[in-house]
């Protein structure tokens, strides 16, 4: 387990093929977070899916992408169906 802006991400590889198993916690509030490889070689996390208030939702994007970072992990955070945030510095993950 990792923490990163208070939040507690928990993260589990290849639980079922290609899906993974990320758990974030904060304040008492625990979430599981869609996510999974692509085709096209990173994780896709579908943080939309979650349905957070907008606030909570940035605020959880933030700590995801400091902690995909520091992991290593090439992400598109999707915050909506269309709009992704990349972990990685040249914006294709």
């Amino acid at each position: 387990m990792q923490s990163r802006n208070g939040w507690e991400i928990q993260f589990r590889k290849n639980v079922h093929m290609y899906c993974h198993r990320l758990v974030v916690a904060k304040a008492g509030r625990r979430y599981e977070v869609p996510c999974e490889d692509t085709p096209d070689g990173f994780i896709g996390v579908w943080l939309y899916d979650v349905g957070l208030e907008s606030h909570l939702q940035q605020d959880l994007l933030a700590a995801l992408v400091k902690w995909a970072q520091s992991s290593g992990l090439a992400c598109k955070i999707y915050e909506t169906r269309d709009s992704y945030v990349s972990t990685t510095a040249g914006g294709d993950a």
